[in-house]
């Protein structure tokens, strides 16, 4: 019995649950709300949620900077963090 769980354990996937960023904005064009989703350009995939969200936080802040620096309007600006199943 303990042979034939060890090989089902052996085939079996392991999956890592892991984060990488995100973000969708949302822009005035021609009178018209547009919204496009990004991915991360950087391809960061973090282990850990909370390390995550706070390059989220830094992203975000740093957007909206820029945006308001060059008077840019924006409707919505959203960064986050989605989960990636990563195979070991």
């Amino acid at each position: 019995m303990i042979s034939g769980v060890l090989a089902h354990l052996a085939t079996e996937r392991a999956f890592y649950i892991m984060y990488k960023l995100f973000m969708t904005m949302c822009v005035l064009v021609s009178g018209e709300i547009q919204c496009t989703n990004y991915d991360d350009s950087n391809k960061q995939v973090f282990n850990e949620l909370a390390n995550c969200e706070q390059n989220a936080a830094m992203r975000f802040y740093g957007m909206a900077d820029v945006f308001s620096r060059y008077k840019q309007p924006y409707e919505t600006l959203i960064v986050g963090c989605e989960k990636v199943d990563k195979e070991s």
